[in-house]
């Protein structure tokens, strides 16, 4: 199956289903190793949320913004 034929599928699962198999790609990535500058770019942004510096949003929030910006 080529890439886009497996998105199909994937896309047409119900809601739950789909979240198992997201969560089985990320995990399938978890043994990759992070890069120096990507450490230290962590730690940067650990900090500033840490510090106050910077706020997060709610990860609904990010996604609904992400949707609506590549609707386009």
């Amino acid at each position: 199956m080529t890439k886009d034929q497996i998105l199909t599928e994937a896309l047409s699962l119900a809601p739950q289903e789909r979240d198992e198999v997201a969560d089985a790609l990320w995990q399938s990535l978890e043994g990759e190793e992070l890069s120096a500058v990507q450490l230290a770019e962590i730690q940067c942004r650990i900090a500033a949320l840490d510090s106050g510096q910077v706020q997060a949003l709610p990860g609904e929030q990010v996604m609904q913004e992400l949707r609506q910006r590549f609707r386009r």
